[in-house]
């Protein structure tokens, strides 16, 4: 039974979030819808206590080195890929859950801060996570990277395992994806899309983010679809989503695929739970989800 909490949410949702990218025929611009969000998540959100950030050039964008400042043994580096629809970014909002997930399971994190759609659309995000993970194994090697991402972002993470494998470069030691968009192609059941009741998405909205990305990029290619690539030999994979994400279909098809090509992978599917709930801090739902994540990741790294 979802929490009261969860309730809460879902109606606040309904009524805040998924209106702003959806009005019909007087849509808000995207950079103005982004420019929005960006004072909301500062305004509302305060950053991490103890939790300090440094900014690593790269060639179009930066790589963001968070660090915990009471947290003496680290194991290993985290890997995270914010969502945002490949459009907007919530710094505050993710900083608390990598900060939670960094503390849990003794990891220090690494962000890709990277360009957004419209203004740089397909391969300009892709392109920038590639060499932000290059950068960190050069850094700080390859041996216990925790790969990450959500949404958006957990599309992004899948795209770069199978960019990774295909190019020969050290993989993560595992992967956790929140409520990953990875059929942009849209290549499942077009009913059950339709048919979700998500507090979050509308199919308005996703197909307005989905093209503002693609920008004309072919949508079966499997660095914006990764559903169409080859799932095998990847590293564990914990994949989290809620019952009601428009999405939902995505997380499922990823698990069935990866356990037919005889891979490792669990799906963690919650009731009447909104799109990358895990962000929520207010719910016992997201709290359980760290915690599991914790035990997934600390029962990989190497001591």
């Amino acid at each position: 039974m979802p929490s009261w909490q969860a309730s809460v949410l879902n109606t606040i949702l309904s009524y805040v979030a998924r209106p702003s990218i959806s009005r019909g025929k007087a849509k808000v611009p995207l950079a103005q819808v982004r420019k929005k969000l960006l004072d909301l998540d500062k305004r509302w959100l305060p950053w991490p206590d103890k939790l300090v950030s440094a900014t690593i050039p790269l060639q179009h964008s930066s790589l963001l080195h968070y660090v915990l400042l009471n947290q003496q043994t680290r194991l290993g580096n985290l890997f995270y890929i914010r969502g945002g629809g490949f459009c907007f970014k919530t710094p505050h909002a993710h900083a608390r859950l990598i900060a939670d997930i960094s503390q849990r399971c003794k990891l220090d994190a690494y962000i890709p801060d990277y360009r957004l759609a419209p203004e740089h659309p397909f391969p300009a995000p892709f392109d920038d996570v590639l060499e932000a993970y290059k950068r960190l194994i050069a850094l700080k090697g390859a041996e216990n990277v925790i790969l990450m991402g959500d949404s958006a972002g957990g599309n992004l993470a899948l795209s770069l395992l199978l960019e990774l494998k295909r190019l020969a470069l050290p993989l993560p030691t595992a992967c956790i994806l929140l409520s990953p968009a990875l059929d942009l192609a849209l290549t499942g059941d077009t009913e059950l899309i339709l048919a979700a009741d998500d507090p979050f998405f509308t199919i308005e909205a996703l197909l307005r983010l989905r093209g503002a990305y693609l920008a004309g990029a072919d949508p079966m290619s499997a660095k914006v679809s990764p559903l169409q690539g080859d799932l095998a030999d990847l590293p564990p994979i914990l994949v989290i989503a809620g019952t009601r994400e428009l999405l939902l279909q995505d997380s499922e098809r990823l698990v069935a695929q990866v356990k037919a090509s005889g891979g490792e992978i669990t799906g963690c599917f919650y009731p009447n739970m909104p799109h990358v709930f895990p962000l929520f801090n207010l719910l016992p739902e997201a709290l359980e989800v760290r915690s599991k994540i914790s035990h997934f990741v600390l029962s990989h790294l190497i001591r």
